[in-house]
């Protein structure tokens, strides 16, 4: 009876250890896409990873390089959603998700939203970056993408009535320097344009965490 009870532990830890190592391989094949930016066969790897293994070991971060890889295909609403619904058990990758979450909704507003849709989702990615620099304030991508959000935000809002009576004194009256307005705020969208191309891109898994087997 002791001998089929060990045989049964020692197939067990058998199975264990060969379906963690399916896991990792996986896992490695797909991170190598995302390198190589190959986001596609990567994020079509994750999936298979996470559907194959749903309570698997590597199930976080999996997930959480799975909205990475969707954030690389220009997919912020579906990168969005990933980074929402990350499985627990990574406290580090929770934190940055929800910062990489405000990335994407940022994205997203900037590339196809008007209006009041634009100005939700602008609000939504405002509150993930405030909840970052809550947990770090030293985090100066959250800080500097905080600025630029706001910045494009006040700027959708309507300018202030112009006073009442009199003239302006080159003569042209209350709009002589609508123009001039119009440039500076072409000028500062045109240098948010370049820094949200610079500062808004995901934070990806730290090498030591998604190198390794949690085993």
């Amino acid at each position: 009876m002791q001998r089929v009870l060990l045989l049964l532990i020692a197939l067990f830890s058998f199975d264990a250890i060969k379906s963690n190592l399916e896991q990792y391989n996986l896992f490695q094949q797909a991170n190598r896409q995302v390198q190589a930016g190959h986001y596609a066969p990567a994020i079509q790897q994750y999936r298979q990873l996470l559907d194959r293994y749903p309570a698997g070991l590597l199930r976080c971060e999996a997930a959480f390089n799975l909205a990475c890889a969707e954030y690389g295909m220009k997919h912020y609403r579906r990168a969005a959603e990933l980074f929402a619904a990350l499985p627990p058990g990574n406290a580090a990758l929770s934190k940055t998700a929800g910062y990489n979450q405000g990335n994407a909704l940022a994205m997203e507003a900037f590339r196809s939203r008007k209006g009041a849709a634009q100005e939700a989702l602008l609000g939504r990615a405002l509150a993930f970056y405030r909840r970052a620099l809550l947990d770090n304030p030293q985090n100066a991508d959250a800080r500097i993408n905080y600025e630029i959000v706001l910045r494009a935000m006040q700027h959708r809002q309507p300018p202030p009535p112009a006073p009442q009576g009199g003239g302006s004194p080159d003569g042209k009256g209350q709009d002589g320097g609508g123009a001039v307005s119009q440039l500076i705020l072409e000028n500062a969208r045109q240098e948010e344009a370049r820094q949200m191309r610079k500062y808004f891109k995901p934070l990806p898994m730290k090498p030591s965490e998604r190198d390794q087997p949690d085993w």
